[in-house]
């Protein structure tokens, strides 16, 4: 391909318009890809999913089932109102009839949120860049991307704040009128889902005034500004309210306190190597997950055929790569010099990408998920740089794009996606089902405190009872009982607690016995529960 000159683009630039119209996709014809995009998204999700729970969906699932109405349980300040949006859809659910359990439901109705997501992203793509193979290859590296994928099939809150915020940015679209309360009302029901939605308020003020200058208004401001007092007053308004439902209190110190907590074992840090190399990770993290270990591990011929396919669309990928790479360094020349026919997506992006990045780097940098926030604006930027590169003058396509999106679906589904349908890649998984062969319904557990393992084996344990202890007037008021009433389980933390000190390991020699079936202790896991002697 021959080298593109800046003039010479420039002069490609004035029939830009004319190329694109003649690119653009019937109304008739994007009413069937959009279904399409849904579809086969909501199939992958449905097809697979992952039994490697995030412990928050697994303490969501859990505070449904056992609260008995909308209460105070079911509300967090960091998520406002996702956990009674989730009851109030599990209860529908029972109602008519089904006996689903939440974790069931809630991993449900992610895939319908994370597939309509996915095919809203496309709806974007094509608006923005009038390509069908563009907008096709950045929704798939959307979809099947690694963090996305695994909490699109999960329980927890993630993808439906994602889906709003995408829904707020649609009404940004190019060739449409401002629409301020549209967005207002649904980036705010974004920010009541997960309260990190708020990041993208530079996005959307800016994406008004740059809309309104677009169609030669001088209102930008004026939209701007409706779109900032409506969001404000709808999130704070709707926040306060359910503040003193909660609380029972008016008070503006406590409510900012409120609506300023976070978990007192993470939160803020100010090691900068350290940041970096954690934001580093997670992000890559955000597209390749998993484990290669998994094809050793598992060896069975699906993961096997799996692996083989992922080896020959990598490979296939590297050889067009470098076989073509002189054409790949002109179209990226091009590409530098023609960013300002995507000028507007660009400044978008990058204010919904900064802010992020920026928090995330000293707030919790381990955590991938919080990433997927600004995941669509990073391969908003992707999309644009390749439509720039398939619009310039003299470029053979060569599917490279394509190509890796297929590499990186293969990638994730065989190192993260199909082994986490399998019980044997969670363990503590695979216990909790164990010892449902071994605890009767109504047997009772004794715990010390508090953790993510129990919490998983209670909640696949429905039929047990978990009581909360203080070791030391444990010990006293469990030899009190009659024998018929100790038939009961000692967890690990309870246990650990006992072996601190000689009495109690003295105590627990003569009062439970230790079952190897019942505990996972490995390098990774450390899990117990002993039997007490009737």
């Amino acid at each position: 391909m021959r080298a593109v000159s800046y003039s010479s683009f420039r002069m490609y630039e004035s029939d830009t318009k004319l190329k694109h119209i003649s690119s653009r996709q019937s109304p008739a014809s994007v009413r069937t890809i959009v279904p399409i995009v849904l579809a086969v998204s909501f199939l992958a999700y449905l097809l697979l999913l992952t039994k490697n729970y995030y412990w928050d969906g697994i303490f969501f699932a859990q505070v449904i089932e056992d609260a008995p109405r909308i209460n105070a349980t079911l509300i967090h300040p960091n998520h406002l109102l996702d956990l009674i949006f989730e009851y109030v859809l599990f209860r529908t659910v029972r109602l008519l009839g089904f006996q689903a359990r939440a974790l069931t439901v809630l991993q449900l109705s992610n895939c319908v949120l994370a597939a309509a997501a996915v095919a809203l992203f496309f709806r974007i793509c094509l608006d923005w860049f009038k390509s069908l193979y563009v907008s096709l290859v950045v929704a798939a590296l959307f979809a099947f991307s690694a963090t996305w994928w695994r909490f699109a099939t999960d329980a927890d809150t993630y993808i439906g704040a994602v889906l709003l915020l995408l829904v707020a940015f649609y009404f940004l679209r190019p060739g449409q009128k401002t629409r301020p309360f549209a967005m207002a009302l649904a980036h705010a029901f974004a920010m009541l889902l997960h309260q990190l939605c708020v990041f993208f308020f530079p996005v959307a003020i800016v994406g008004l005034v740059l809309q309104a200058k677009k169609h030669g208004s001088k209102n930008g401001a004026r939209a701007a500004l409706k779109y900032a007092l409506s969001a404000t007053a709808l999130t704070v308004g709707i926040y306060y309210l359910v503040f003193h439902a909660a609380a029972g209190s008016w008070s503006l110190t406590r409510f900012g306190a409120w609506i300023t907590y976070f978990s007192p074992e993470n939160g803020f840090s100010f090691n900068a190597a350290g940041n970096l190399g954690y934001t580093l990770r997670s992000q890559v993290r955000v597209f390749l997950g998993g484990r290669a270990a998994f094809v050793r591990e598992f060896g069975g011929v699906v993961i096997i055929a799996l692996a083989v396919l992922t080896a020959l669309a990598t490979l296939v990928f590297v050889f067009v790569l470098l076989r073509h790479w002189k054409d790949l360094k002109e179209a990226f020349a091009a590409t530098a010099a023609s960013f300002s026919h995507f000028r507007p997506l660009t400044i978008l992006s990058a204010l919904w990408i900064l802010p992020y990045v920026l928090f995330l780097f000293f707030f919790i940098p381990q955590n991938v998920f919080y990433r997927l926030f600004y995941l669509p604006a990073i391969l908003l930027l992707v999309g644009s740089t390749l439509a720039t590169i398939v619009d310039s003058p003299g470029h053979v396509r060569r599917y490279r794009a394509a190509l890796l999106a297929g590499a990186v679906f293969f990638a994730n589904l065989t190192f993260s996606q199909y082994p986490y349908t399998q019980v044997r890649a969670n363990p503590p998984l695979g216990l909790a089902q164990k010892l449902n062969r071994v605890w009767p319904v109504g047997t009772v557990i004794y715990f010390a405190s508090v953790n993510t393992d129990d919490s998983l084996i209670r909640y696949f344990n429905p039929g047990t009872v978990w009581v909360q202890v203080a070791p030391g007037d444990f010990m006293k008021q469990i030899e009190q009982l009659p024998p018929s009433a100790r038939s009961a389980w000692l967890d690990t933390t309870l246990i650990d607690q006992l072996e601190i000190t000689a009495e109690g390991r003295d105590w627990l020699a003569r009062h439970a016995v230790r079952r190897d079936d019942c505990e996972l202790v490995n390098l990774k896991f450390r899990i117990r529960f002993y039997q007490m002697k009737s």
